[in-house]
C-alpha cells in the first residue's frame, strides 16, 4: 500500500510527457499550417515579399528580445551595407532598424528600471554627441529668423531642403550610440565587431569589379559598388582605404601563409579597386595610408619589406588593369589651367566653387550656421550658387550648417577618440589577441579625418561606428584588472 503512489506517479510521468509532446506537436502543425495558409494568400495577392520580411524580421526580433547585443550587430551591419534585399527593410517607419531600435530602448529601459547605472551617459563621446545636436537645434530656429522668406525647392532628383532626414539620421544614430554602449562590452563583442567591419567593407569590392571583368574598363571605367554608400566612386575609394589597416594588421598579428596570402589578396584587390574608381582623392589616400601603415604602432613592428612588396603590386596593378582615361582623371588636380577641358577639371572646378560658396556662408554666420540641411536652399536661393551643392567637405559642413562650435565640438570628439586609441596601443590591459585592433583604429581615424576635406562623411554611419567602436574598447581595457611585474 505504501508503495502504490509511487508506482502510480511512475506510470503517469510517461502518459504526461506524451500528453506535453501532443500537444506540442500539435500547436507546431497550427503554425505550419497557418504559415502555409498565409504564404498562399500572400503570394496570391502579390504580397510575398512583405510577408517574407515580417517573417524574417519575427526571428530576428525574438533573437533579439533574448540577446539585444545581436540586434546591435545587426543595426552595425545594416549600416554598413546601407541597402538590403526588400523585404528586409521594410517600408515608411516599419523598417527592420526602427523595429530593433525600439525592442533594445524597451530592454534598455526594463534593464535601467531595475539596476539604474546609467555610466554610458559618461562617455565624453556621447556627451559632444549630445551637444552637437543641440547646437544643431539651435541653429535650425536661428535660421528660421536668418532666412524667413526661404522655400522649400526641389533639384533634379529630390527636394533640396535636407533638414528632416539629416535631423533623422542624426537621432538615430546618437542612439545607436547609446544601444551599442549599453549592450556591447565584452572582449567576444569587440571581435564580432571587428569582424563584422571587415565582412561589410570587404563585400564592396566584387561588385565593383564585375564592370572591369565585364570589359567596361576599355573605354575607361569609374568603379561603383551596386549597394551601400559605395555606389559613389570616391565613397568607394574611401572605404577601400579605410579597411587597408583592418587587414594589415590581421596578417602582422599572428603571421602565418594563410593570413599573409589572404590579407595581401584582400589589399591588392582594394589598391586596384582604389585606382579604378579614378578618385583623386583615393589616390592621395592610398599614398598616406602606405605611410601609415610602415610605421610601427601599438607595440607592432613595421615591415618596409612587405609595404615595398604590396607598392610593387599596386605598380603592377596600374600599368596592366588600370585604364589610361582613370590615370589621366586623377592627373587632373588644376581645373584652372589653360586649356583643360577634361571631366575632372570640370568636377574640380565644381568643388573648388562650391568650397568658397560654403565659406562665405561660414563667415557670414560663424555663430550658428545656416541650419542643419539648409545648405544648398541657402547657396541657391540667397547666395545665388549655380551648383548648389553640399560642400563635400565636413570640416566646411560643419561651420556652415552649425557654426564655430559645431566644428569645433567635432574636432574635440576626434581628439579625444584619437587619444583613447593612443591610451589603447599602449595599455597592458588590452588582451594580446586585441592589439592588432588598437593598432587598426589609429590609420583608419587619420584616413577617415582626411576624407573628411572631400565628402561629408561627419554623417556617414561609419564615422559614429568608429567613435563607439573605441568608446566600447576602452572601457573594456578600463574594467580588466592587470597585475603588473
Amino acid at each position: 500500500m505504501g508503495f502504490a503512489a509511487p508506482h502510480a506517479l511512475k506510470g503517469s510521468t510517461p502518459s504526461r510527457a506524451r500528453g506535453v509532446s501532443a500537444g506540442s506537436g500539435l500547436w507546431w502543425a497550427i503554425g505550419i499550417a497557418g504559415l502555409g495558409f498565409a504564404l498562399i494568400f500572400a503570394t496570391w495577392g502579390g504580397r510575398e515579399a512583405t510577408l517574407l520580411g515580417m517573417i524574417v524580421a519575427a526571428g530576428l526580433l525574438g533573437v533579439v528580445t533574448v540577446k539585444p547585443e545581436i540586434g546591435v550587430l545587426i543595426l552595425m551591419t545594416n549600416y554598413l551595407i546601407a541597402s538590403y534585399p526588400t523585404p528586409l527593410r521594410g517600408q515608411g517607419l516599419l523598417t527592420i532598424n526602427n523595429l530593433l531600435g525600439i525592442i533594445m530602448a524597451v530592454i534598455l529601459v526594463a534593464q535601467l528600471a531595475q539596476k539604474p547605472d546609467f555610466w554610458f551617459l559618461r562617455v565624453r563621446g556621447l556627451q559632444i554627441f549630445i551637444l552637437i545636436g543641440i547646437v544643431f537645434i539651435l541653429s535650425t530656429i536661428a535660421s528660421g529668423y536668418h532666412f524667413p522668406d526661404l522655400r522649400v525647392t526641389s533639384g533634379r532628383f529630390r527636394t533640396l531642403d535636407a533638414t528632416y532626414p539629416m535631423s533623422r539620421a542624426f537621432v538615430t544614430r546618437v542612439a545607436f550610440v547609446v544601444l551599442a554602449l549599453a549592450f556591447l562590452t565584452t572582449k567576444r563583442h569587440i571581435k564580432l565587431v571587428m569582424t563584422i567591419m571587415m565582412m561589410c567593407l570587404i563585400m564592396v569590392v566584387p561588385s565593383a569589379l564585375m564592370g572591369l571583368a565585364g570589359g567596361q574598363g576599355i573605354g575607361g571605367y569609374r568603379a561603383a559598388a551596386s549597394f551601400s554608400a559605395g555606389t559613389n566612386p570616391n565613397r568607394l575609394a574611401f572605404l577601400c582605404l579605410i579597411q587597408m589597416g583592418f587587414w594589415w594588421y590581421f596578417m602582422r598579428a599572428k603571421p602565418s601563409s594563410f593570413r599573409t596570402v589572404l590579407s595581401l589578396g584582400v589589399i591588392s584587390s582594394l589598391i586596384l579597386t582604389v585606382f579604378l574608381t579614378a578618385s583623386r582623392s583615393g589616390a592621395i589616400g592610398l599614398g598616406i595610408v602606405m605611410y601609415l601603415l610602415s610605421r610601427p604602432r601599438g607595440g607592432m613592428e613595421a615591415s618596409r619589406v612587405q609595404i615595398a612588396a604590396v607598392a610593387l603590386i599596386g605598380l603592377g596593378l596600374v600599368v596592366t588593369l588600370i585604364p589610361a582615361k582613370n590615370l589621366e582623371r586623377m592627373q587632373e588636380l588644376n581645373p584652372f589651367a589653360e586649356g583643360n577641358e577634361s571631366i575632372g577639371a570640370h568636377s574640380t572646378e565644381r568643388r573648388v566653387e562650391t568650397v568658397g560658396a560654403a565659406w562665405e556662408i561660414a563667415m557670414d554666420y560663424p555663430v550658428f550656421g545656416v541650419g542643419i540641411g539648409n545648405f544648398r536652399e541657402v547657396a541657391r536661393q540667397i547666395y545665388m550658387d549655380p551648383f548648389w551643392r553640399p560642400p563635400h567637405n565636413s570640416y566646411l559642413w560643419a561651420l556652415s550648417e552649425g557654426g564655430f562650435g559645431c566644428l569645433f565640438l567635432y574636432l574635440w570628439m576626434f581628439y579625444i577618440t584619437w587619444r583613447d586609441i593612443r591610451a589603447l596601443q599602449a595599455s597592458p590591459a588590452v588582451p594580446e589577441d586585441l592589439r592588432w585592433i588598437a593598432a587598426a583604429l589609429e590609420p583608419t581615424l587619420i584616413l577617415l579625418l582626411f576624407y573628411s576635406a572631400f565628402a561629408d562623411i561627419w554623417l556617414s554611419p561609419i564615422t559614429y561606428i568608429v567613435v563607439v567602436f573605441v568608446a566600447i574598447f576602452k572601457r573594456y581595457a578600463s574594467q580588466r584588472r592587470v597585475v603588473v611585474v
